[in-house]
């Protein structure tokens, strides 16, 4: 079968200003098609749209527990199984509900292949992730063998991939043949995708099953890992290594660093405010900076009440505006001396829970999109002034490629989503949330032979 990709025109370059020399060659956006499959036309559209604003790097989030979409020929049940969820949460919070409708989709590796070219003929590369050890209860529903315990019970806790959202207790075991199962998986990966570097997840894996199984403590006397945070490095070290041995090198988000450091040659994705960047580059990696009060567009737009499913902080589009990467102001970067000789990039990350069709997925990245893509490419904040004054073309920009943006007083009323509850967040609340989380990257940590 030929693997020729139809190509359309290219997008033209969205009117915004990218005068001068990029800052970071990591200019990034991640997009979730775990919670939320999208088709592949619109995976080649939405390329199409980022390459129009010079972003280099599409990280696509391929497996979480509510979807796995990476075809793997030596475990076909990973998207036989683990491809389907009979529903989804609908809503946020204590109230959400269940929309009785089916989803599922996952993508060959043919197709991933000429989605790869597509995008490098664009100048994109695409850089997959499947998220190890947690967020693993689509893989336990397909092939309960992996998961901690009894198979039997573990089967019954994972009859489906996840139809809720959040952060759950299943983990991957720790036994060799869990191991092998992994590196199989990224083997394949790697065969599929050219890009230098693989995701790996490591964030928010969930300790509870691995303390609560005498299996799990024996296996952790036995190979000398005092906590299991240091279980979770050695878990990603195993991976880490397969993909040094193909001449790739991972990329995880910054709770890899909780417990020992996994791989000296990861790149650090800081999502949880400057902690991590400061940890990560101390350690000598590379960082990339993603901090979600700047750079997560799933969150909501503003407070008002008919702003759409209603998550997270205000990030508004000043707020993308205003995201500093490498200054001073150390609430709104990772910004030290030592983090400004290892960033390489920055990333806007897009989480799909909520966003299950493409005007929900146009609604949440555009126009704050415009404002990240400025941000990243001059490596500082914009003069609001002077990026307001290019709006209204840009808008039209947007209106002429049939982008169902976000318009700048609030939602139509065929974008809001009345009576689907959600549950905003302050940015106060959310910063002392944050400072708790990341405590597991305490300088400690730092007295190693690297330091």
């Amino acid at each position: 079968m030929s693997t020729a990709v139809p190509t359309p025109p290219v997008v033209p370059l969205a009117p915004l200003d990218f005068s001068g020399e990029p800052r970071f060659a990591w200019r990034g956006v991640m997009l979730d098609v775990a919670r939320r499959f999208r088709p592949m036309p619109e995976l080649r559209r939405f390329v199409d749209l980022l390459a129009a604003h010079r972003i280099t790097v599409l990280q696509l989030h391929l497996t979480d527990d509510q979807g796995w979409r990476f075809e793997v020929r030596a475990y076909p049940r990973l998207t036989e199984v683990g491809g389907r969820r009979s529903e989804s949460q609908l809503g946020h919070g204590p109230d959400s509900t269940l929309d009785g409708v089916p989803h599922e989709g996952w993508y060959s590796q043919r197709e991933l292949r000429e989605l790869v070219a597509y995008a490098a003929a664009r100048g994109i590369r695409v850089v997959p992730e499947v998220d190890v050890p947690g967020h693993a209860k689509a893989i336990l529903a397909a092939y309960p063998e992996f998961g901690v315990g009894d198979p039997d019970d573990v089967r019954a806790r994972n009859a489906e991939p996840w139809t809720r959202y959040g952060i759950n207790d299943e983990v991957l075991n720790v036994e060799d043949a869990t191991i092998e199962f992994v590196a199989t998986v990224f083997d394949e990966l790697c065969d599929v995708f050219d890009a230098d570097v693989v995701g790996f997840g490591g964030d928010e894996a969930q300790k509870v099953r691995w303390q609560g199984d005498a299996r799990t403590r024996q296996l952790m006397a036995e190979r000398g890992l005092a906590s299991v945070e240091e279980l979770q490095s050695w878990f990603l070290a195993q991976v880490a290594d397969r993909l040094r041995e193909r001449g790739r090198r991972a990329v995880g988000w910054d709770e890899m660093l909780e417990g020992r450091d996994p791989a000296p040659d990861a790149v650090v994705a800081s999502w949880r405010g400057p902690v991590g960047a400061e940890l990560g580059a101390r350690l000598g990696h590379d960082v990339v900076l993603c901090p979600d009060l700047w750079t997560y567009f799933d969150y909501r737009q503003s407070d008002a009440a008919d702003e759409p499913i209603p998550v997270g902080t205000v990030l508004s589009l000043e707020h993308a505006a205003s995201f500093d990467p490498l200054g001073d102001d150390a609430a709104a970067s990772a910004a030290s001396s030592v983090v400004r000789e290892r960033v390489i990039g920055v990333q806007a990350n897009v989480w799909t829970e909520h966003l299950d069709t493409r005007e929900r997925l146009d609604y949440a990245v555009f126009p704050r999109l415009g404002a990240f893509a400025e941000v990243a490419w001059h490596g500082h904040s914009l003069d609001w002034a002077s990026f307001s004054s290019r709006l209204p073309d840009y808008l039209a920009w947007l209106e002429e490629q049939g982008v169902d943006f976000r318009p700048l007083d609030g939602p139509r009323p065929d974008q809001q989503r009345p009576g689907v509850p959600g549950v905003p967040r302050e940015r106060a609340a959310r910063i002392a949330e944050l400072e708790e989380l990341t405590a597991g990257l305490a300088p400690p940590v730092l007295d190693s032979s690297r330091e």
